[in-house]
């Protein structure tokens, strides 16, 4: 096996950051990259195989990190009694635990912005272009075990159909991370997400109230 040039592999991460939050996945070039961290594309394909394992290279280890922290925090509610879960949005001990996730995540994606702006902005092409639709996945999978663990009868009473839920479940991750789209602040992005919540969790439970 050759042996590697010394640093070059951090000049190529950093280039490929710079060149992927410029022009997206798909705009990106290899050859751009390569020259300005100073080698040649081999170089790419030599340590990542492709643009699309470059591109994977800066987001894989915090993109799961995320999607364990969500879907961990979700499945300890779950294991929660059901009498605790029915007063999911009269708990104010859940409340500030909630809070203080959203912090830890919102902490999080600020201490790994431009990874989180690659992820949300700019990989349309790579196989992370559906990460978003990944978490609601998660939200919608825990909300219907909610409703069927608590013996709600949203769905079965016809008040909601299962679609609407994958739409709620939708709109509220996918609002989640407009303070990344649109570049907000940390503390303006808290804020944010607690107005956001705040209206969604009275329409939950407006919603699922028999």
């Amino acid at each position: 096996m050759a042996n590697r040039t010394p640093g070059v592999t951090e000049k190529l991460t950093a280039c490929a950051m710079q060149e992927f939050l410029a022009n997206g996945f798909t705009g990106a070039s290899l050859r751009t990259i390569a020259e300005n961290a100073g080698t040649s594309p081999r170089a790419v394909y030599t340590r990542y195989g492709d643009k699309e394992g470059l591109f994977a290279a800066l987001v894989s280890e915090q993109a799961e990190t995320l999607k364990t922290m969500f879907r961990d925090f979700m499945a300890s509610y779950h294991e929660k009694p059901v009498d605790e879960q029915k007063q999911l949005f009269h708990d104010e001990d859940f409340d500030a635990v909630y809070r203080r996730y959203i912090r830890t995540i919102i902490d999080y994606m600020y201490d790994n912005l431009d990874v989180f702006r690659l992820l949300i902005c700019c990989s349309e092409g790579t196989g992370y272009a559906h990460y978003v639709d990944e978490l609601v996945e998660i939200e919608e999978h825990y909300t219907l075990l909610y409703i069927s663990h608590t013996g709600n009868d949203v769905i079965r009473s016809g008040r909601a159909a299962p679609q609407l839920i994958h739409l709620l479940c939708s709109s509220f991750i996918h609002g989640f991370f407009e303070f990344i789209r649109h570049n907000m602040p940390k503390d303006e992005a808290m804020t944010y997400f607690v107005q956001l919540q705040n209206f969604f969790a009275c329409g939950w439970d407006q919603l699922l109230r028999p």
